[in-house]
């Protein structure tokens, strides 16, 4: 999702700050992803191409440079954001540094050609930097591939930038791809090497995909082609004119329109109407350049220019590529591959899309679209997002892989998004947000996909009232999908994201959700999460929670759900986190629930991880902590209920009682008086209220004004201490405290009227005590 700035921390970064986290080699210094600053590595390696049943059916087949034969340097198993291999699949990869350094695969499969994920160090102030890297056949050099950096290395927060002094380096890989010329049989060798030439201060191998490409496809008799209207394959002019020719005589004639083999460049947007566009196989047809784009009718403006009306219905795009040349995120700049409404009928199928904003991002309202078998990569933004009142869509057999926001997305902005399908995908490492996600709408279902090694601010799989959708409504199914390492630390949020996690930010949440037959392995913090709203009408049944650095469940809003056939094994910490209190969040047990009956309440832990493929100890799944554990310091809130006059979504109010001084509790922007109130369970002697914000030297000295009282029943307050300026300041560790006479006080409220460092009420914690 990509129109509302993810959730941010009001911090204000230093010079000094920024200037250490710039990033201009291949050894990435990764921010602590925990107070300790240490993640647990990977466990034993999954491919998300390994799971019977589910995902994509690809035509090649993958293999990990980590599994290949090399002399160089093995990276990972490591999940930390920010390092190469944390981004990379698998968590692992290979770094050749130095002439004779090379990585090579044994073909298990006839191929004839070859497409690698990589990275190479950033350059020239962002700009990227370019270099070849030799390829081997069978011992002998057959050619040698260009690798960029021009596409990746993206830095700092949404909307990101190619500036590395804004530190917080991601999106560090890219791909590229070559047809050997000659098919090699099953046993081949195929070597990359650092040879003489390739000057890249060093080259990093993620995996490589080998695959057997047809001949090129013979043109359709009932055919017009761009060739016959201007466009010259391979030469360094535009052809757009070319192609718009071709697509008005083709839509007028009834015919289709040709794309032959070679190279067209594009410059800008081709519309589509009641017309096939098909050309010879993706690896032969390309259409690529700066701003290309086909587009149905429907399309918005660009930044305020241009757009237009209308939907198109019965649109063919087949079997080319489209190659962008994007290399920042605009969101409201119209540079994707394939946009505007395409209904009645329509379908994308066979399509490589790269380098472009998004891949498809379609705008509705209109029913009717089949989008199968493509290959989506190396985007800046979503994977693919119907937004708008868009139907009857299937999303079938795709493969998205390093997309910088959703894989996936239905946003029900405005107009509910109903009765699509997305079944048997694969989607592996999403830079930010989910795999998966419906943002509202009603009837959608998504089902034997598979996600994999996600990395910031999102899941595996995503249902939420957010980003001003139409909340969620009729029966949203979740079915026989799998996660693979999937789940984060939220970098604003500072806590893990589930793999299959709910968020009702927006409002209650009460559509039902079917969530059956689903396996979550090895997720990097917990398995699934309840977060912001109330959330109710959950039904999970046989749920496998195969290994969790912390917890099977991670409630953090009210609200109720039902579990039947509900396992956990190899869990990090305890089976559920909830610090709200027992009956905040109704949990219904049928039969069959094993593993996750233990209850947390406290700090953070710090993950840990188990290989998922090994049967895990009793110790393993019986982590045993109290609900809530007691403050050795005294402090009476600990772990109690909250509430508050209001919330923004991500910073709850529970926040402020979770023991966790590096969580918050921020209320509406632009809106005082607020307040905050902790019910202690029953009257005790109170004398002192502590509060703290974040501890982070980045959070700026700010001084809010505040109020706070008492009451035994929770209708009359009396006033503890009067209205007065509180300095948080983090040298001092951004800690505040008042005293005052001994009182019996069950409720204690903090009325805050004004923050110099944010238009909104922040408290990380909220602490009560007798002394």
């Amino acid at each position: 999702m990509r129109t509302e700035s993810p959730l941010r921390r009001p911090l204000a970064l230093s010079a000094a700050a920024l200037s250490a986290a710039v990033v201009t080699a291949l050894v990435v210094v990764a921010s602590p992803e925990s107070a300790s600053g240490q993640v647990a590595a990977a466990a034993a390696y999954t491919s998300p191409f390994d799971i019977a049943g589910r995902g994509a059916t690809v035509p090649f087949t993958e293999q990990e440079a980590e599994s290949a034969a090399t002399n160089g340097t093995k990276i990972g198993p490591g999940r930390r954001q920010s390092t190469l291999e944390g981004e990379a699949s698998g968590r692992q990869a290979v770094t050749l540094s130095g002439q004779g350094k090379y990585v090579e695969f044994t073909l298990t499969k006839p191929a004839n050609s070859i497409d690698i994920r990589y990275s190479v160090p950033d350059g020239n102030g962002g700009a990227g930097i370019t270099a070849p890297l030799s390829l081997y056949l069978e011992g002998a050099k057959a050619s040698s591939l260009t690798l960029t950096s021009k596409y990746s290395w993206r830095y700092g927060s949404y909307p990101y930038a190619n500036d590395p002094g804004q530190g917080k380096p991601h999106h560090m890989y890219d791909s590229t791809r070559a047809l050997f010329g000659r098919t090699l049989a099953a046993g081949a060798k195929v070597r990359l090497q650092v040879d003489s030439g390739d000057n890249a201060p060093s080259y990093t191998i993620d995996l490589a995909d080998f695959e057997l490409v047809a001949q090129p496809a013979t043109r359709p008799a009932n055919s017009v082609s761009v060739t016959e209207h201007g466009a010259v394959a391979g030469d360094s002019g535009d052809d757009s004119d070319a192609f718009v020719a071709a697509v008005a005589a083709a839509k007028a004639a009834g015919k289709e329109v040709w794309i032959p083999a070679g190279t067209f460049t594009v410059t800008r947007h081709i519309t589509v109407d009641q017309v096939t566009v098909r050309g010879a196989g993706h690896w032969h047809s390309v259409v690529r350049g700066n701003r290309v784009g086909f587009y149905g009718l429907g399309e918005p403006s660009s930044c305020g220019v241009g757009g237009n009306s209308g939907r198109s219905g019965k649109v063919e795009l087949r079997d080319f590529a489209i190659i962008g040349e994007v290399t920042t995120r605009e969101d409201c700049d119209q540079v994707n591959a394939i946009g505007g409404a395409l209904g009645g009928g329509s379908v994308v199928s066979g399509m490589l899309l790269q380098h472009t904003k998004v891949g498809l991002w379609l705008d509705g309202p209109f029913d009717g679209l089949t989008v199968s078998g493509n290959k989506v990569v190396d985007q800046l933004a979503d994977g693919m997002n119907l937004h708008q009142g868009i139907s009857g869509v299937l999303i079938e057999n795709n493969l998205f892989r390093n997309i910088s926001d959703d894989g996936i997305a239905l946003w029900s902005e405005h107009d509910a998004d109903h009765h699509n399908t997305i079944r048997h995908n694969t989607v592996v490492v999403p830079m930010k947000a989910n795999g998966i996600a419906i943002y509202g709408g009603h009837d959608n279902t998504a089902t034997d996909n598979v996600v994999a090694d996600t990395q910031d601010q999102g899941g595996g799989i995503h249902v939420g009232n957010r980003f001003q959708s139409v909340p969620l409504a009729g029966t949203t199914t979740l079915s026989r999908n799998t996660t693979l390492r999937a789940g984060v630390l939220d970098s604003n949020w500072q806590f893990g994201v589930g793999a299959l996690w709910f968020d009702a930010r927006d409002g209650a949440m009460s559509g039902r959700i079917d969530v059956t037959d689903t396996d979550l392995v090895d997720s990097n913090y917990e398995a699934i999460q309840f977060i912001n709203g109330t959330i109710t009408n959950v039904f999970f049944s046989g749920v496998r929670i195969i290994g969790a650095g912390t917890f099977a469940l991670q409630l953090q809003s009210p609200g109720a759900a039902s579990f039947t056939n509900v396992t956990a094994t190899g869990l990090g910490n305890a089976g559920t986190y909830n610090c709200m209190g027992g009956t905040s969040f109704a949990i219904t047990r049928g039969t069959g629930n094993t593993g996750w009956d233990n209850t947390y309440c406290g700090s953070w832990p710090d993950p840990v991880h188990t290989d998922p493929t090994t049967p895990p100890t009793t110790t393993t799944t019986t982590t045993t902590t109290t609900t809530p554990p007691p403050d050795p310091t005294g402090n009476a809130a600990r772990g109690k209920p909250t509430t508050a006059t209001s919330q923004t979504g991500g910073f709850p109010t529970s926040n402020t009682t979770d023991g966790n001084q590096s969580s918050y509790w921020e209320s509406t922007n632009g809106s005082f008086p607020q307040s905050l109130t902790v019910d202690l369970g029953s009257p005790l002697q109170i004398s002192r209220v502590t509060l703290k914000l974040p501890p982070a030297t980045a959070w700026t000295t700010r001084a809010q004004t505040l109020t706070i009282q008492s009451s035994t029943n929770g209708s009359t307050y009396q006033t503890l201490a009067p209205s007065t300026d509180y300095r948080f300041d983090p040298t001092t560790g951004n800690t505040a405290t008042t005293t005052f006479t001994p009182t019996q006080a069950r409720y204690v409220r903090l009325t805050i009227t004004a923050n110099t460092g944010w238009p909104a009420a922040q408290i990380s914690e909220f602490e009560v005590y007798n002394s």
